[in-house]
């Protein structure tokens, strides 16, 4: 039936589609034991890419097993067609310009160099490494001990094999390492092919004249209550901030939060609260901006509305 099949060229071709993007096209393609930590690196990669400015999309396993390959088990065939489409999918959104970013198994060593093979872009495996002990000691979905009990047949590490990679891009040790020393090292090397750049996120000078960059503590999360740790913000918003976060973003300003707390921990606040729409990037990096908003410059008092009332009277004398 193949010989009847004829490509078609397309008229926007993937380097006019990337010139418009800060980054080149690529497929990080995680492989490893379950519980090795691949998606969790992969969206924190993903995350940090994101705040970067990229176009990026995450293919997991169990989600692709939910929805185009629902009709594939387990066996080593099904494995393999998993795979399979899988790098025919991730080579699509290469060739859209995305970073396309992969969490599976995928263990055996054919069927990863045919999802390299299937790509004229940029592709790196990734092989997280770490002990059969640690990843059952993790076991997040229960697998490994139901594996042990004999209620599921032919799962990886325990009576399927796994090949381990021998000429991976990059090997990252999860019992040694953490995720985001792991997610460094990826953006390293990502670098190192020039799918990257070292001034990737940075702004115009046009963007600069628009962009209001805010501090999280003391600003917009009240911080009434003193420090919590970075990975807790307690408090509600400080008063007058999402009236005024409000009227910065309606005339048209591009607002950033700059925080030392990841980004994982306010994006959920903002959400909660109905902000984060208000926000182009949430970042721990200074970024160029006509006007910076932390609670020494404009000396925010805890509980008192009148800090953001002086924000914005210098930022729209400023804009008026």
């Amino acid at each position: 039936m193949t010989d009847n099949l004829h490509y078609h060229d397309q008229k926007i071709t993937t380097e006019m589609k990337t010139k418009k993007l800060p980054h080149k096209p690529c497929v990080v393609w995680f492989t490893g034991l379950s519980g090795s930590g691949k998606s969790t690196i992969a969206n924190a990669l993903e995350t940090r890419l994101f705040d970067l400015g990229c176009r990026t999309q995450i293919l997991d396993g169990d989600n692709v097993r939910m929805g185009l390959n629902k009709d594939l088990g387990f066996k080593p065939s099904e494995r393999k067609e998993n795979i399979r489409r899988i790098g025919e999918v991730a080579n699509l959104f290469a060739e859209s310009g995305t970073i396309a970013i992969t969490a599976f198994i995928s263990p055996y060593q054919e069927d990863r160099t045919a999802a390299r093979e299937s790509t004229s872009h940029t592709f790196l495996e990734v092989y997280v490494g770490a002990k059969l002990e640690t990843c059952e000691e993790r076991d997040p979905k229960g697998l490994y001990k139901k594996a042990r009990q004999g209620l599921i047949s032919g799962f990886t590490g325990i009576d399927a094999p796994y090949e381990i990679p021998l000429r991976a891009d990059l090997i990252l040790d999860t019992d040694q390492t953490t995720v985001d020393e792991c997610v460094d090292m990826v953006l390293e090397k990502m670098m190192a092919v020039n799918t990257i750049t070292g001034t990737l996120g940075e702004i115009s000078n046009l963007d600069k004249k628009k962009t209001i960059a805010i501090d999280f503590d003391g600003v917009i999360h009240a911080y009434s209550k003193g420090f919590q740790g970075l990975d807790n913000a307690y408090d509600g918003p400080h008063p007058g901030a999402v009236d005024a976060i409000t009227t910065l973003h309606d005339m048209g300003l591009r607002l950033i939060v700059v925080s030392s707390r990841p980004a994982q921990v306010i994006r959920p606040w903002l959400e909660k609260y109905n902000l984060l729409k208000y926000f182009d990037e949430v970042t721990n990096v200074k970024r160029p901006a006509a006007f910076y908003i932390d609670d020494h410059a404009v000396e925010f008092k805890k509980g008192s509305s009148s800090s953001w009332k002086r924000a914005l009277k210098i930022i729209l004398g400023e804009n008026s």
